[in-house]
């Protein structure tokens, strides 16, 4: 018997057909990955690393749709951030700094290497320069504003010279080169992989940047997150820096299978890309959360925190900064590392 509001077998059927197509399409809805985009230099780093791998994309799973955006300087990293086209990516505690005093909504969250032999100051082999006294009124190309830029003044006060005392040349690092096949510079203060091609063209390492650790001057690079995508995502940033852990061990200790999978994969030669991994010093979250990189969450006096303060105040004194925040403890967040020991 039907009434008015009943319904017979067939519209029962229906019905509940319908119902599940609409719970399916909610379901698939509601699950559609996000899209985290990650930023990477055109180097034999970890970055690269995962994407010849494709370790990233397999870590997040169906979570996360991975897109990598290829830079080759840190302003590049602010200006696709301050855009919202790049989530997450390394970059130069200088860089990095200039974000910090423009007010960029982004922080560090983990330290991506430590700046050893894999930024140095490589002179001419027929120079004559021998050591760093020895950059008095010569030619010296680096990339300004950069941590190779601080690291060259930071060892020049070691010395006892200032800026004033030698020619300093603003180059980006894909001009170096040229520039020391054209004789226009003496010397650079560069990184990988632009190294090996200065010692190919008889370069002389003079300094390195993990000279400076002696006198309480730490160079590193880090990994810097936008904010937004932090708030939205903060199980895609822990995926991601767990990935990056997992690949800087092997980075630590089977540098050869680096070489392996970025020889090709950048059409590098081998041995440049075993010194590039040999050359990436990295440190482990426990080591991350002492104070002498960067402390437990909260932590107001750590190592890299300094470090910071005396970028900000080099980039002041260059005039590429107008003013410093009083505390940088607020962009430096070890939340993410402390969840990782």
């Amino acid at each position: 018997m039907h009434g008015t509001s009943g319904l017979n077998r067939r519209e029962l059927g229906l019905l509940a057909a319908n119902i599940g197509l609409l719970t399916l399409g909610g379901r698939a809805f509601a699950q559609e990955p996000a899209k985290a985009m990650l930023g990477h230099f055109p180097s034999a780093n970890q970055q690269n690393f995962s994407k010849a791998t494709g370790s990233m994309q397999k870590a997040m799973g169906a979570k996360a749709r991975v897109e990598y955006v290829g830079v080759t300087a840190g302003p590049q990293i602010l200006t696709a951030m301050a855009g919202n086209s790049m989530d997450l990516c390394n970059i130069g505690s200088s860089p990095m700094v200039v974000g910090f005093t423009q007010g960029l909504p982004i922080s560090m969250v983990y330290v991506h290497k430590v700046i050893k032999d894999d930024e140095c100051l490589m002179a001419r082999g027929d120079s004559g320069i021998k050591g760093l006294a020895d950059l008095k009124g010569r030619k010296i190309g680096c990339p300004f504003n950069s941590s190779a830029h601080f690291a060259l003044l930071a060892a020049l006060k070691t010395v006892r010279l200032t800026p004033s005392d030698l020619q300093l040349v603003n180059l980006k690092s894909d001009g170096i080169v040229p520039a020391w096949q054209r004789k226009d510079i003496d010397a650079a203060y560069i990184w990988n992989p632009v190294l090996p091609k200065l010692a190919a063209e008889g370069g002389v390492v003079i300094f390195r940047s993990g000279d400076l650790i002696a006198s309480g001057t730490v160079i590193f690079d880090g990994i810097v997150v936008r904010e937004e995508f932090k708030q939205k995502h903060p199980d895609l940033v822990l995926i991601y820096l767990k990935e990056l852990d997992r690949i800087n061990g092997i980075y630590r200790e089977q540098p050869a299978q680096v070489a392996e999978v970025m020889a090709p994969y950048l059409q590098l030669p081998p041995e440049t890309a075993l010194t590039v991994a040999k050359s990436t010093h990295t440190i482990t979250p426990r080591e991350m959360l002492t104070d002498t990189w960067m402390g437990a969450p909260g932590a107001k006096k750590t190592g890299v925190l300094d470090t910071l303060m005396a970028q900000a105040e080099f980039l002041k004194n260059a005039d590429q900064v107008k003013a410093i925040p009083p505390d940088l403890s607020r962009f430096v967040d070890s939340s993410f590392v402390a969840k990782m020991v």
